[in-house]
């Protein structure tokens, strides 16, 4: 049916978990499982070597230094035995029935067929995470306006099948997002979904597929995070500048350090968040920490640029 492909790094315990689940689906043993390992210096190896003797037939692993899940992905693809490829996360659960979804909406003639991720029931939901849904700064599938057009904004690589072909001829995903100083990547999904669009490829979201996502979030690990996103953001608009500006990114440095100035003195006033209430407090939060990622990225580009001119 699939080759699903799975990238992991430093994860050995939810990959153990996720493995398990994984390789006990209705319909694995027509697939193969390609997990790659980007580079994982905890137990992960021992966890795959594990599996690997005991589903020799269905597993295959591959292990490369660590270069960010696109570059992990992107060897995946180049090992795949099958024309459909399944992307799964490594703290992804998919649901009974999913591999059957994906099969038959690629099966009618879809290149992409976009699975849902919801919360694993073992994540409590806390004003943190209704806050992050609201948003749609997860998995925004409340936003999708066209089941059966889906744009790339809406690609997610956690539940994603695809054309192996497809990904070949849009190039892959783009590696270098990947930032080793963050140990963060960002916006690869979306570039593939964009490439592949561009191609002629005819993506679906598919409300049948689902997948449970369990990924805890913290306040500091989300702004830790908006703060990373920020930083890509500087490099998206650098790359694929048509893409930002569909993405409505194009205006996004506007006065960028005297909002930061505004945002922080706000954001420590503890009486105004208060006032402010939970919600629109974390959306300062969240929109200071964005704003720092986006001008340390500039404030790099500009010396790298002043660099290369000396």
């Amino acid at each position: 049916m699939f080759s699903l492909v799975i990238p992991t790094h430093n994860r050995a315990a939810i990959l153990k978990r996720s493995l398990s689940h994984v390789l006990k689906l209705d319909g694995i043993n027509e697939c193969e499982v390609i997990v790659v390992n980007d580079g994982s210096t905890d137990e992960t190896a021992a966890v795959l070597e594990e599996f690997r003797r005991t589903a020799p037939q269905i597993l295959r692993v591959f292990s490369i230094s660590n270069g960010g899940p696109a570059r992990a992905r992107n060897r995946g693809v180049e090992a795949a035995q099958h024309e459909r490829i399944l992307f799964v996360d490594d703290d992804v659960f998919p649901r009974a029935g999913m591999l059957q979804s994906h099969w038959r909406l690629l099966d009618s003639g879809y290149t992409g067929s976009q699975g849902i991720l919801l919360w694993h029931p073992e994540i409590q939901i806390t004003p943190l995470i209704r806050y992050i849904d609201s948003r749609g700064s997860q998995f925004d599938f409340a936003g999708v306006k066209d089941d059966s057009q889906l744009d790339f904004a809406h690609v997610y690589t956690a539940n994603f099948a695809i054309l192996r072909s497809a990904v070949l001829r849009a190039g892959g995903f783009d590696e270098t997002f990947f930032s080793k100083q963050f140990a963060f990547s960002a916006f690869e999904d979306t570039i593939l979904g964009y490439k592949l669009i561009l191609d002629g490829a005819r993506l679906a979201l598919n409300r049948e597929a689902i997948a449970d996502h369990l990924h805890d979030m913290t306040e500091d690990g989300y702004l830790h995070r908006e703060y990373r996103v920020g930083y890509a953001i500087g490099l998206l608009r650098q790359k694929y500048p048509e893409l930002a500006k569909s993405l409505g990114l194009e205006g996004k440095d506007f006065l960028a350090a005297a909002q930061i100035h505004l945002l922080e003195s706000m954001n420590a006033a503890i009486a105004l968040r208060k006032l402010f209430g939970y919600s629109l407090s974390m959306r300062l939060r969240n929109r200071e920490a964005f704003y720092r990622g986006f001008l340390e990225f500039k404030q790099q580009d500009s010396s790298a640029r002043n660099v290369e001119t000396q």
